[in-house]
C-alpha cells in the first residue's frame, strides 16, 4: 500500500467516554519501544514524542486513568525503513523516511455528547468546532469501542449511530481529506482470560486473534455489515478492525497483565481493571498500530477488514511476514 508523500500527517481520535482512547495514544511509543505490534520487523519504526505525551505517561503510569476532561494535542516523530520503489525482493535496498503525526484526543462527551433531559448546556460543546476543524485535515480516524461493548447488539449500535451522527453532521468539507477509519477494539486482554498463560501466545496468532474477534462482535454483525463512515456519499474509506489492550500481556507470564483477585474486577462490567505487575506496568498490546495506519495506510495481518470480521477467514497472508517480536521473547 503506497504512503502518503506528506510528511506532516493528522489523524482524528474519538470514541465513547471510558472507551479507552488516551489509553491507547499514551501507550503508543510504549509499544513501539518493546516491538509489540503487528508491523514486518522490516520497517525498523523508532519513535520520539513530545512534552505533552511523555507528561502523561508520568501520569498515567503513576495512577489509574481518568476520564479525559480536557483536548489534548500530541506528536509523535516516526522514522521507518522500507523498501525502495519495486524492491519487493528480500535483500532490497531500504529507504529511511520520517513522518510526523498529530493526534489529538478529546473527551468522549465532546464527540459524543449524551443527551441531557434537563436541558443544561452540554460543557463540552465548545470543543466540537476544535474537533471539526482537527478533521478537516485528518488523513485516518481511530476510532475505539472497548471490547465489553463491541461485543453486543445494543453496544455497537449505539456507538454507530453516533458515529453516523458525528460523519454526518460534520459533512463532505470537513472529511475531504479522509481515506481511512481503524476501528480499535480496546480491553482485548479482557476477552483472554480464561486461557491463562497461553493468551500472550494467542494475542500472536494473527488468525486465533480473528477467531476470537469473529466470535465475540456476532451480536452486532448486522450492524457491521450496515456501517459506512459516509453513508450518503460515495467515499471510497479503507475500514480495518484492530485488537488492542493498554495493559497487554505479562511477558514471562503469558497471562493478561490483569490481577484477577483484585475486588474490583468483574470481566463483564471491568472498564478499569487492575494490572497484574506492580507500580502499574504495562506492556501494549498492538497499540500503535490503529496510528500507524490510520497516518500512513501501511498493512498488518492484524488489520482486518470487514469481511475478514464477518466471515472469521483471513485474506492471503503471503505478502506479510511474521514480525521477529511476535516470534521471540518480548522484555520489558
Amino acid at each position: 500500500m503506497p504512503l502518503d508523500e506528506s510528511n506532516d500527517i493528522h489523524v482524528g481520535l474519538t470514541g465513547p467516554v471510558r472507551s479507552g482512547k488516551t489509553n491507547l495514544f499514551v501507550d503508543f511509543a510504549k509499544c513501539v519501544e518493546l516491538n509489540f505490534h503487528g508491523f514486518q520487523q522490516l520497517h525498523n519504526i523508532e519513535i520520539e514524542t513530545d512534552r505533552a505525551n511523555r507528561r502523561l505517561l508520568r501520569s498515567y503510569y503513576r495512577n489509574l486513568p481518568d476520564a479525559t476532561e480536557s483536548v489534548t494535542d500530541i506528536r509523535f516523530n516516526l522514522n521507518i525503513s522500507l523498501p525502495e520503489a519495486n524492491g519487493t525482493e528480500p535483500g532490497a535496498p531500504l529507504e529511511e523516511k520520517q513522518f510526523t503525526i498529530h493526534v489529538r484526543d478529546a473527551p468522549g462527551e465532546a464527540a459524543f455528547p449524551e443527551e441531557d433531559l434537563t436541558g443544561r448546556t452540554n460543557p463540552h460543546a465548545s470543543k466540537l468546532k476544535e474537533l471539526d476543524e482537527w478533521f478537516s485535515k485528518a488523513k485516518g480516524i481511530v476510532l475505539v469501542i472497548s471490547a465489553l461493548n463491541a461485543g453486543t447488539d445494543a453496544g455497537f449500535e449505539a456507538l454507530i449511530e453516533k458515529v453516523e451522527d458525528f460523519f454526518e453532521r460534520a459533512g463532505k468539507p470537513e472529511f475531504q481529506n479522509l481515506e481511512r477509519v481503524a476501528i480499535a477494539i480496546s480491553m482485548f486482554d479482557l476477552l483472554l482470560l480464561r486461557f491463562g498463560n497461553r493468551s500472550r501466545d494467542i494475542a500472536t496468532e494473527p488468525e486465533a486473534v480473528l477467531a476470537i474477534l469473529h466470535a465475540h462482535l456476532k451480536p452486532a454483525f448486522d450492524i457491521i455489515k450496515d456501517f459506512r463512515p459516509f453513508p450518503s456519499q460515495e467515499r471510497d474509506i479503507d475500514l480495518r478492525f484492530i485488537a488492542t489492550s493498554s495493559y497487554g500481556f505479562h511477558p514471562q507470564l503469558g497471562c493478561a497483565n490483569i490481577d484477577t483477585k483484585a475486588e474490583t474486577l468483574d470481566p463483564g462490567n471491568s472498564r478499569f481493571p487492575v494490572p497484574l505487575t506492580p507500580d502499574n506496568v504495562r506492556y501494549p498490546y498492538m497499540t500503535a498500530d490503529p496510528f500507524i495506519f490510520a497516518a500512513l495506510g501501511l498493512d498488518s495481518p492484524f488489520l482486518f477488514t470487514r469481511d475478514e470480521i464477518l466471515s472469521g477467514i483471513m485474506r492471503d497472508k503471503t505478502s506479510f511476514t511474521t514480525p521477529q517480536n511476535l516470534s521471540g521473547n518480548m522484555t520489558s
